[in-house]
Order: C-alpha cells, then sequence, then structure tokens
C-alpha cells in the first residue's frame, strides 16, 4: 500500500507478537471455558473416576469408552464427527440441571459390583481448582514466551527469528491443549472446538523447528540455492490448518506426517554433525538434536496417542519441553560464539599479515638502507668526507628505525591501549615530528573516559599511521607554522581532526591527490572508517578521520 513502508526485522517482530496475543487471548478462553462450563460435585467435592473405572452414562447418555477421550484422536473424519456430536450431547444433559445420574463400570469387580450409579450435583468449577490444573502449563507456555522474546531482541538472523516463531507456537499450543485437557468431563462445545483448532494450528506451526535444523548451523545447500524452498514447511501447515478446519480431515490422520517431519529434522541434524569440522559445533548439534528428539518422542506418546491420563502427561509434556527453551537459546548463543570466534580468527591471520607487511616496509627496509651505507663506508675509508657521509647515514636510518619500531611495539601493546595512553601517544608524536620543522603543535582531547571501551589495535595502529602520515604531509607540503588537532570518542566512534594555517592544497591540485593521502585512505576503509580533506578559502588543510570501534 502507498505510504507503509514495513521492513523485514519489523514483520519479523508483528508475527510474533501476533502470535503471543493470540496465546494470551486463548489462555483467558481457556479459564473463562472452565470457569462457565457445568462441573460435577459429589460427596461434598469434584467428582472423580477412579482408574480403570469407565463412565457408561451420564443422564439418558450412554457412552462408550471414546467418547471421554480428551482430544479427539480418529484416523477418520466420520469417527470425529460423532465424537463432537456427543460431546455436545453430553453438554446438553448436564448443562441447565441441578443434578444428573452418572453410571460407572468397573470390569474388575464382580458382576454384582462392577456397575453402579451415583447422583451429581451441577455447579461450576472453583478458580482455585482450574488454578491447580492450568497453573503449570501456562507457567511454562510464559516462559516460552519470555524466550521467544528474548530470541528475538538478541539474535536478528533467520535462525533467531525461526527459533522464536517455533517457541511462541509452542506457547500457543500448551494454552490451547491445556484447558481441553484439564476439562472434568465437558467444556462448552463452542469454546472447546476453538481450543481444539488452536492446538491444531499451534502443532502445525512447529513444523518451524524443521525449517531450524535446516538452517542451523548454516543452511543446507538446497536452502543456499533456492532459498524459497523454506516456504514449503509454513505452506504445509496452511495447507493442513485449512484441511482440519473444513473438515476434510482428522486430527489423527497428520500423525504419520508428524513422524515424517521429525525424521527429516533428524537427517538434518545428523548431516550437520557429518559436515562440521569443529568438534565445539558439533557438540552443540549434538546437545540440540537430542533435546528436540526427546521433546518429540514424548509429544507423539503423549498428545497424539489417546491416553486415559492425558492431563497428567501433557503436564508432564510441558515440564519435560522445558529443556527446549534452554536447549535452542543456547545453541544460538553458541553458534554466535562460533562466528566471532571465527571473525576473530580472520582478524587474527590478517593482523598477522599486517604486521608482516609493516616490518617488511619500514623496518626491514630502514636495515637494508643500513647496510648499503655500511658497505659505502667501507669503500670509503680513504675518502673521509664520504665516510662522514656514510656514517650520518646510519646513524639516521639508525634512529629512523628504532623510532618506528618503538612506535610499532607500542601499536601491539595491549598494556598501553587506554584512551588516555592513545591521546598520550599522539600528542608525544605531534611534538616530535613538528618541532624539528619549528611548527607549533596542540591537540585537544573530549570524550575520554575509562567507560569507553579501548580499541582494537588494527583500529589503534589505522588511528597511529594515518595521524602520522597527516603530519608527514604538513612538513613535506604545507609550509605550516602552526598545527592543532582533536580527538573527540565515545562508545560507537572516534573522530580525529589535524588542521594546519599552510598553504592548503594549491601545490596539489593539478595532480589530484597525492600518495600520501591515498594511503591514508586506503588505511581507513580497511578500517570500515573515512579520511575528508578539506582546505578553507581562507588557507590550510584540515583532515577529519573517522573510525568505527564496533
Amino acid at each position: 500500500m502507498p505510504g507503509i513502508n514495513i521492513r523485514y526485522r519489523q514483520l519479523q517482530w508483528i508475527l510474533i507478537l501476533v502470535m503471543i496475543m493470540c496465546s494470551m487471548f486463548i489462555a483467558g478462553l481457556g479459564i473463562h471455558a472452565l470457569r462457565s462450563t457445568p462441573t460435577l460435585f459429589y460427596d461434598g467435592g469434584l467428582m472423580s473416576v477412579r482408574e480403570g473405572v469407565q463412565v457408561t452414562q451420564v443422564g439418558s447418555l450412554h457412552l462408550k469408552d471414546t467418547d471421554l477421550w480428551k482430544l479427539p484422536a480418529f484416523t477418520s473424519t466420520q469417527e470425529e464427527q460423532q465424537w463432537w456430536t456427543t460431546q455436545e450431547d453430553l453438554y446438553r444433559q448436564i448443562a441447565g440441571n441441578f443434578t444428573v445420574v452418572i453410571g460407572f463400570l468397573d470390569p474388575a469387580q464382580s458382576l454384582e459390583e462392577r456397575a453402579w450409579q451415583i447422583v451429581a450435583e451441577v455447579k461450576t468449577m472453583p478458580m482455585r481448582e482450574i488454578a491447580t490444573r492450568l497453573g503449570l502449563i501456562y507457567v511454562v507456555a510464559a516462559i516460552y514466551i519470555f524466550a521467544a522474546i528474548s530470541v528475538l531482541l538478541h539474535h536478528e538472523n533467520t535462525e533467531g527469528f525461526i527459533c522464536a516463531f517455533f517457541l511462541s507456537s509452542t506457547a500457543l499450543y500448551l494454552v490451547s491443549v491445556g484447558p481441553v485437557v484439564h476439562r472434568q468431563v465437558i467444556l462448552d462445545p463452542e469454546l472447546m472446538k476453538v481450543l481444539v483448532d488452536a492446538f491444531f494450528i499451534a502443532s502445525t506451526g512447529q513444523i518451524s523447528i524443521v525449517h531450524f535444523a535446516m538452517a542451523f548451523p548454516e543452511k543446507k545447500l538446497f536452502l543456499r540455492r533456492t532459498p524459497s524452498l523454506a516456504a514449503g514447511f509454513y505452506l504445509y501447515s496452511i495447507f493442513i490448518s485449512a484441511l482440519y478446519l473444513s473438515g476434510h480431515i482428522s486430527l489423527a490422520t497428520t500423525l504419520p506426517f508428524l513422524v515424517f517431519w521429525i525424521v527429516l529434522m533428524s537427517l538434518a541434524f545428523i548431516y550437520s554433525m557429518m559436515q562440521i569440522q569443529d568438534e565445539f559445533m558439533r557438540k552443540q548439534i549434538r546437545t540440540t538434536f537430542i533435546s528436540l528428539l526427546l521433546v518429540a518422542g514424548f509429544f507423539l506418546v503423549s498428545v497424539v496417542l489417546p491416553w486415559p491420563e492425558v492431563g497428567r502427561l501433557v503436564n508432564n509434556y510441558a515440564l519435560f519441553s522445558l529443556m527446549l527453551p534452554f536447549a535452542l537459546i543456547l545453541s544460538l548463543d553458541n553458534l554466535r560464539l562460533y562466528h566471532d570466534r571465527l571473525a576473530l580468527e580472520f582478524r587474527s591471520r590478517q593482523e598477522k599479515e599486517r604486521i608482516h607487511r609493516e616490518l617488511h616496509d619500514t623496518v626491514l627496509n630502514d636495515l637494508a638502507s643500513i647496510s648499503i651505507a655500511t658497505e659505502g663506508a667501507e669503500r670509503s675509508i680513504d675518502n673521509p668526507g664520504r665516510l662522514l657521509e656514510n656514517l650520518q647515514k646510519i646513524k639516521n636510518n639508525t634512529t629512523e628505525s628504532a623510532r618506528k619500531l618503538r612506535s610499532f611495539l607500542w601499536v601491539i601493546d595491549e598494556r598501553q591501549n587506554s584512551w588516555e595512553e592513545i591521546v598520550n601517544s599522539l600528542r608525544r608524536l605531534g611534538y616530535d615530528l613538528l618541532n624539528n620543522f619549528d611548527i607549533s603543535f596542540d591537540m585537544e582531547a573530549s570524550g575520554v573516559s575509562e567507560t569507553i571501551p579501548p580499541p582494537a589495535l588494527a583500529v589503534k595502529h589505522t588511528i597511529h599511521q594515518i595521524f602520522r602520515e597527516a603530519l608527514i604531509n604538513i612538513t613535506k607540503h604545507a609550509r605550516a607554522s602552526n598545527v592543532k588537532s582533536t580527538l573527540a570518542v565515545d562508545p560507537k566512534a572516534v573522530c580525529i581532526t589535524i588542521s594546519d594555517d599552510g598553504i592548503g592544497l594549491q601545490t596539489t591540485q593539478q595532480g589530484g591527490k597525492g600518495y600520501g593521502l591515498n594511503n591514508m585512505i586506503r588505511r581507513a576503509k580497511e578500517n570500515n572508517g573515512d579520511v575528508d580533506l578539506e582546505s578553507p578559502q581562507e588557507g590550510g588543510t584540515r583532515i577529519t578521520m573517522r573510525l568505527p570501534l564496533s
């Protein structure tokens, strides 16, 4: 739509927040469903059924074993529709009455004692009982929601969003299935239908964990070649949900597909363990895989299959599944640490190459000049003037080489890496270079404090080299009498300006930027920074260097 510009990151947040809002709505609906549905009381307390005893009659309605299943786990739509019809009949038998006759059957007893009836009172479920039944599941769902928000806040990559989507869909699944499996006998059929539909949609949304397996710790080959294939997981979820909501498939029809997706997820993790060479990441993949496999297995046996104590099993599943938020968050954190380590190793290799290049271009070149001057001195023993000239070259090259080496050692010394040390070093460098040319120098600093983290060695070296290059250019070309410099630093970047009162860029206008300036610009770009050069009409030159610190 015109005027609307929603970025991809914003869409991620919108989708997760919608999932969270749906979870909160369904949680409230579940409490309302238990509170508003008629509940059976007997002998002063809630009616309960002993394990092994079957409820065979409610009012005038005779029941089969499957009629009181907590979830309609049937493989045919006809059986599921009959189950829903029975739930409506059950509700009519109880709602609006003060008492109702309940018939029981205990196959373990003798023929005379195996069948009996009671007259139960019809009341509403107390809030304390609702809290007891739903409290654990809702607390676990809240943990999943907070975990989803935390993941989305701290991981802006695709894996983070997929993980957040899985965690939020699991929270929706828990709050929708909880009231259904913890009802006493019945729920309002209309409310229960909404809860079961939400449960089904949320469970299909958990297919995102298969997508996570395909993208963690790195995208599998087919996803890298055709990223749009990832949409197939969610199209399947939408398609299956539409079929179920329209009554074309039953709840348990999806069981074979669920097994297939679990197998596919397992193969993706196994493939990752075989491909990743790093032992640290192999262990992390293995830990995540085992956690997901255990929870998926528990899900199959506790929710899909019609166990008589499914409410207790769902509680156990909720507790057991708590390993997932922590395992997934830990896996993403460790993946980031792994990538940080790779980046650090890459920067370390770059630093070694830079050190090698700097030593070759400075100290080794100076040593070569000293060697040449020494040979010249040996050949000019009989020529005192030439000998003195060569000895002076040796002295100058030795002094310059020692200065460069001291400067280089200071750059790589992490003990002198505070901003105060850097400012003092640049100030000394300015005095040393410019005083020899009778150029006054002054430097001011702002933002320097212990709260600002020290720069990386590469940034520190770049600052030193560009600053030195700028001052050398001033001594060679500017004809300046005064040089002023400022250094301003904050947690994000450092900005250094060097201004002189010389002749400006007049000497370089014809030839464009000189070698020194190009060298400064190249060094800054290598660290994602930039160098600006200004020459006001009133004369002089100002060089501004900006380098990011993160």
